[in-house]
């Protein structure tokens, strides 16, 4: 969890020096500290007559400090070139620093060996900055040298790529070609299933319709003697109706000519009555 943090923190710093905000100013920050205390303390140094080895060793000392913080901090960090060039900047402004305390000295008491003693051990700052100046610069890679690797790095990478998308192009072309196959062997297997499954479907209705037929054909053959049998019962019908229409016209002749005889005896029934009753004595 611990190194979580830090890297965040490291992201968060290196997001905030890449991108102008609140932490800009940061990194501003350091070369002005260092230039104002460095220079204070180097002063107060020779005010309290300390060895210019010590002041010499105190300034180189703070130069290094500043590097190693500016570097190893990530949001106060700096371009390298830029963090060369501080280095070589603080170290000259000590040693302006130390000349120009120097130069106060000689005003005050004259002596030139003095001068050029604390002269010649202040230009340690100066050889320690431009030190600096040097590996910082020898260490950093080169714009076209990254842009050089960056290209490689791109080439081999398409290169890669190019291989890739041929490998992928070569088992799409594979897969395809055993999809067709498989997808043929199947059509064709379910081709010959279909036609079978077809024939025996139309082997099937063909019996059912012969079947059907023929039931057909039977019922149509009893449908007919049926008819022929209804045919003859309704002559056989007909001939009787027309026998018994004869028999009633007969019997209805018969019963007028009763019917005639009656009402000539009812009429002539009276008259005898009448002479019968005439002849008594």
């Amino acid at each position: 969890m611990r190194n979580d943090l830090r890297y965040a923190w490291a992201r968060d710093a290196d997001e905030a020096r890449i991108v102008r905000g609140n932490f800009v100013w940061l990194s501003r920050m350091p070369f002005l500290v260092a230039a104002l205390l460095g220079g204070a303390a180097l002063v107060l140094l020779k005010y309290f007559a300390i060895d210019q080895l010590y002041i010499t060793t105190t300034a180189c000392a703070i130069i290094v400090a500043y590097w190693i913080i500016v570097a190893t901090v990530p949001v106060l960090r700096i371009r390298e070139d830029q963090l060369g060039d501080n280095c070589y900047y603080l170290g000259f402004l000590f040693t302006l620093a130390s000349l120009a305390y120097a130069l106060y000295q000689f005003g005050i008491s004259g002596s030139v060996e003095q001068i050029v003693a604390n002269f010649g051990l202040a230009l340690g700052s100066t050889i320690t900055g431009i030190l600096l100046r040097v590996l910082i610069n020898q260490a950093r890679r080169d714009v076209l040298e990254t842009e050089q690797d960056a290209r490689m790095a791109l080439a081999d990478a398409v290169v890669r790529l190019r291989t890739e998308i041929d490998d992928a192009v070569l088992a799409m072309g594979a897969f395809c070609r055993a999809a067709q196959q498989i997808a043929g062997e199947q059509i064709g297997t379910a081709a010959k299933q279909t036609a079978g499954v077809l024939e025996h479907s139309v082997a099937r209705v063909g019996d059912t319709s012969q079947a059907a037929i023929r039931q057909i054909d039977a019922a149509f053959g009893q449908f007919h003697d049926h008819a022929a049998q209804l045919n003859a019962t309704a002559g056989a019908t007909a001939e009787a109706m027309s026998q018994m229409l004869a028999t009633i016209e007969s019997a209805t002749a018969a019963l007028r000519e009763l019917d005639r005889g009656l009402r000539t005896v009812a009429d002539h029934a009276p008259h005898a009555h009448d002479a019968d009753e005439a002849r008594k004595p």
